[in-house]
């Protein structure tokens, strides 16, 4: 090997410029990445912090016996926390358990709005107890204090004592049945059905608009209910024998509907 090679070889050694390291191009990037995460940090935290992102206006639709004060009162808005972090399911269920409330639906939009859809009960019947009546509605518990019953059929508890709003005040699979045998029983026997009563043992009477009552029995169990069925075929083969609209009948006792009792005025 020649001297002016050996040269050569080691010009072109010299003149070859550096590489940067892998590792130093690995600990830009990440200095990179923690600073853009940083500011994003920051900028949320700035965000969420604004007071203009926190729930300012409740608009309320869907009420009649409800007020919307009733309906913000049950939400329970924080004022102090963001709008972001409010849970909708959470603010919907805080209004159903409002007594008149059947169901809610919560919605939430920037920057300051929550709009709460309400839908209510409507009465199905009027709970009696001494002087004072109370809505009720499908399932049986007590809405609010009634000034009167508007047609609605009427249940009188006289020992139920004292009543409160999203109380249970008649057996949901009792009150259906109450309400289909007011609605037909006028057809099948011309004779209407002015009120239930529910004494404290669940005892189920009647009174018709003919000034005489009709007693059921008890109605606590599943096996009482279904017999109001034959207790009613009862009363009916009775009404091919008596006239129900114009006897003087004082009461009927179907509680063993194989032989209906019929107690007369004047006779003991």
């Amino acid at each position: 090997m020649t001297v002016s090679t050996v040269a050569k070889r080691r010009r072109r050694t010299t003149s070859a410029p550096a590489k940067p390291s892998t590792s130093s191009r690995g600990w830009i990037w990440a200095v990179a990445q923690i600073a853009a995460l940083a500011t994003e940090v920051f900028i949320v935290l700035f965000l969420l912090a604004q007071p203009a992102f926190r729930p300012q206006h409740v608009q309320v639709s869907g009420v009649s016996h409800l007020t919307a004060a009733e309906v913000r009162s049950a939400l329970n808005l924080p004022a102090d926390r963001n709008i972001f972090f409010l849970s909708q399911a959470e603010l919907a269920q805080r209004v159903q358990g409002l007594p008149w409330v059947r169901s809610a639906a919560v919605s939430l939009a920037l920057p300051d709005r929550v709009s709460v859809a309400v839908t209510e009960w409507k009465p199905s019947a009027v709970l009696q107890v001494g002087e004072t009546t109370y809505y009720v509605n499908d399932l049986g518990v007590v809405l609010d204090p009634a000034a009167e019953a508007g047609g609605l059929p009427v249940i009188n508890r006289p020992d139920f004592g004292q009543v409160r709003p999203g109380q249970h005040a008649v057996g949901a699979d009792l009150l259906p049945m109450l309400l289909q045998l007011r609605s037909g029983f006028s057809g099948a026997y011309r004779v209407s059905l002015m009120s239930f009563q529910l004494d404290r043992r669940e005892v189920l009477s009647a009174q018709t608009d003919r000034g005489w009552s009709i007693i059921f029995g008890q109605m606590v169990t599943s096996a009482d209910r279904a017999s109001l069925e034959p207790k009613l075929a009862a009363l009916r083969s009775l009404s091919t024998r008596l006239d129900l609209t114009s006897a003087p009948i004082q009461y009927v006792n179907l509680e063993n509907p194989g032989a209906p009792a019929v107690q007369l005025r004047g006779h003991k």
